[in-house]
């Protein structure tokens, strides 16, 4: 199928995107320059962490809160603000808090951020005693020599709930698993499609897809997380209107809306 016209400069089947992000990029730039924040439904798993925290106090265990191995991506960002989020329950609720860490090379100055965000908390509640930095332990900068660490916690701990969020990879299922066997409440959030249907068999709760990251920014405020929800909104209104035009076109006989596509 031949595009709709070629623009020197520009490799084939781009410009349509690069237009898209331009207008995604200038929409978002408005809507946040003029000081209104993206409003975000809260999610129903920031319920169901609440629900097992209070849970391990009932029970007098701790908890268990990771926020994956990856470095500061996507999913690291928002599992770090769910961190910040159960720490404070926590403090607030005298319930202890295990923050296993590590798990790739990036990891060593994730693990930084981690143990001043859990710090803070502590301190905002007005219990810096609380905070024991050898709760945050860094079991290794290799993702299958943190596994069985992290797994050897559970067995040794065994906390009241598991909650697994950020850039978890295959190693989840291994951690899930245990996290069952010590009949913890858990809750995870997958990172990839195939990882998610997985973690659905073996936990309690899962956040599926963007509902992780709209947690992260829904607790967090942070601006650039609350224009990424939105700049993936708007992509997704774009997306669908071009769909149905798409159809809409084809049903009158016309390819214009796909040979724009591949332009």
């Amino acid at each position: 199928m031949a595009a709709l016209f070629e623009i020197s400069g520009f490799v084939s089947g781009r410009f349509v995107g690069f237009v898209l992000v331009a207008l995604i990029f200038v929409l978002t730039y408005y809507y946040m320059g003029r000081k209104k924040a993206p409003y975000l439904r809260r999610v129903a798993a920031l319920d169901a962490i609440e629900e097992a925290i209070g849970r391990s106090t009932e029970m007098g265990k701790p908890v268990v809160c990771s926020y994956g191995i990856g470095g500061f991506d996507y999913w690291t960002l928002a599992g770090l603000s769910i961190l910040s989020y159960v720490a404070d329950i926590c403090a607030r609720t005298d319930t202890r808090l295990i923050v296993p860490t590590g798990g790739g090379h990036e990891s060593y100055m994730v693990r930084e951020q981690a143990v001043d965000l859990v710090k803070t908390r502590y301190l905002i509640a007005g219990k810096p005693e609380m905070f024991n930095e050898d709760d945050m332990p860094f079991l290794s900068g290799e993702q299958y020599a943190y596994t069985p660490g992290y797994v050897g916690l559970l067995v040794r701990e065994r906390p009241g709930a598991v909650i697994m969020t950020g850039s978890h990879y295959s190693e989840a299922m291994n951690i899930t698993e245990m996290a069952n066997g010590v009949e913890a409440f858990t809750i995870t959030a997958g990172c990839y499609t195939g990882n998610m249907a997985a973690l659905a068999c073996a936990s309690d709760y899962i956040m599926l897809g963007e509902e992780q990251p709209a947690a992260g920014a829904y607790l967090s405020k942070d601006p650039q997380q609350l224009a990424s929800i939105r700049v993936q909104d708007i992509y997704k209104f774009i997306e669908i209107a071009l769909i149905i035009l798409g159809l809409i076109a084809i049903n009158l006989g016309s390819d214009v809306i796909n040979r724009l596509m591949i332009t």
